[in-house]
């Protein structure tokens, strides 16, 4: 594994935490649910274009799963 991968896999590591710690802020209430939303939408996003460094297609996957859930 390259070191770019490697990189892309620390920062996946990351953001995914972070979901989880915003996810339990969040229903603590010590962070509210507009800026809960805002965090873990910036996290999410950062999650997929780790995926995508790692050799993930998640745009093609989202596409499959779109088009089997319309059917």
């Amino acid at each position: 594994m390259d070191i770019t991968k490697k990189v892309a896999k620390l920062r996946f590591e990351y953001h995914t935490t972070m979901l989880d710690i915003c996810n339990v802020l969040n229903q603590l209430h010590i962070l509210s649910d507009e800026k809960a939303n805002a965090v873990m939408k910036d996290h999410c996003f950062q999650s997929f274009d780790c995926l995508e460094r790692m050799g993930y297609d998640v745009k093609g996957y989202f596409e499959k799963e779109s088009e089997r859930l319309s059917r």
